[in-house]
């Protein structure tokens, strides 16, 4: 019953987080699902990729060896349904700002300690760490910018061409720019003077 279920709802190798399969079995009492789930992975109905996280094995037996990938896991586990995104280097690259691709995952997520600071997982390929703010569908585009601004010094461009780019990005991704300004407040102390200052420098080559 459980393994028709299992392979309606998930694809092979996709990443299967433990509360997940809690919605699937409907067992109330903890010990019991931790048991329920001993014997799926024991029958082969799911293999376990580290605590929390499970998947189907591959049908082919080519494959059958080979687990989720990393960015399947990483997007399961900390970015899907907006809680979350990449950080860092990624985001220079996704907005075109360096043409250099980062191989690691820098990751701000919801899904973490609000306490949680550059915390290393998978042999040091993805960087955790907890927002400034709680990210939801309405504001993670404000803080993707803030964290680009963050890092404006890593941009293949010159200053100034780089304040030129994100007052075009600022357009392009429709932002408010009280809402900015507001959300940039959460970028406090002297570490991030230079962020604030620059927000102004945006806005001010927006509206020139």
């Amino acid at each position: 019953m459980y393994a028709q279920e299992l392979n309606n709802l998930f694809e092979e190798r996709e990443p299967i987080l433990r509360d997940e399969l809690k919605n699937i079995l409907q067992i109330e009492n903890e010990n019991s699902f931790n048991q329920a789930l001993s014997n799926m992975v024991l029958f082969g109905l799911i293999k376990r990729v580290e605590n929390g996280i499970y998947y189907i094995q591959s049908s082919n037996k080519k494959f059958k060896n080979l687990k989720p990938s990393l960015n399947d896991i990483i997007y399961k586990k900390y970015l899907k349904d907006n809680a979350g995104f990449r950080s860092g280097a990624y985001l220079l690259y996704k907005y075109k700002l360096t043409s250099q691709v980062s191989e690691y995952y820098e990751v701000l997520s919801n899904n973490v300690s609000s306490s949680t600071r550059s915390k290393k997982e998978y042999n040091g390929k993805a960087i955790i760490s907890a927002p400034k703010f709680h990210i939801n569908k309405e504001n993670i585009r404000y803080m993707e910018f803030l964290e680009i601004m963050k890092q404006i010094d890593s941009s293949d461009y010159n200053f100034n061409e780089s304040i030129e780019k994100l007052s075009n990005l600022f357009l392009e991704m429709k932002l408010d720019k009280d809402l900015l300004i507001m959300y940039s407040n959460y970028y406090k102390g002297n570490r991030f003077i230079n962020l604030r200052n620059n927000i102004k420098g945006v806005i001010d080559y927006e509206t020139a």
